[in-house]
């Protein structure tokens, strides 16, 4: 069985035997550095995106706050409208999925805008 396994800094490629009971190392490519600085923008988008769950535990955005991001997305080219209740942006990169709608990151207290369109929390 083939096995790859992508690191920070190389991509291995192993070709794993079960029944010996050992790896072969087949490859191992280094990242280039934009591939390295993909890796840690997903790190950061990752971090980001925890940092945004771990606040909306703590409570919801104030209702202007609310409003603001809504209408900044509104008049936005990088918001798509998948349904009534239903926005996504195409700038932040994240999955299309309950959690990363518009409408849940709105009351979101950490989250912001990657174009930054939203008025900041004091």
């Amino acid at each position: 069985m083939i096995i790859n396994i992508n690191t920070p800094t190389c991509r291995w490629v192993l070709d794993l035997d079960e029944d010996a009971k050992k790896a072969t190392l087949v490859s191992c490519n280094p990242i280039r550095g934009e591939d390295v600085a993909k890796q840690q923008g997903l790190l950061e988008k990752a971090a980001g995106y925890l940092k945004a769950e771990a606040s909306a535990l703590m409570g919801s955005v104030p209702l202007p706050v609310l409003e603001a991001r809504k209408a900044a997305c509104d008049g936005c080219d990088s918001a798509r409208k998948a349904g009534p209740e239903e926005w996504y942006c195409k700038s932040c990169g994240c999955p299309e999925w309950k959690r990363s709608q518009l409408q849940a990151k709105w009351t979101m207290p950490a989250a912001t805008c990657p174009l930054k369109k939203w008025p900041e929390i004091k």
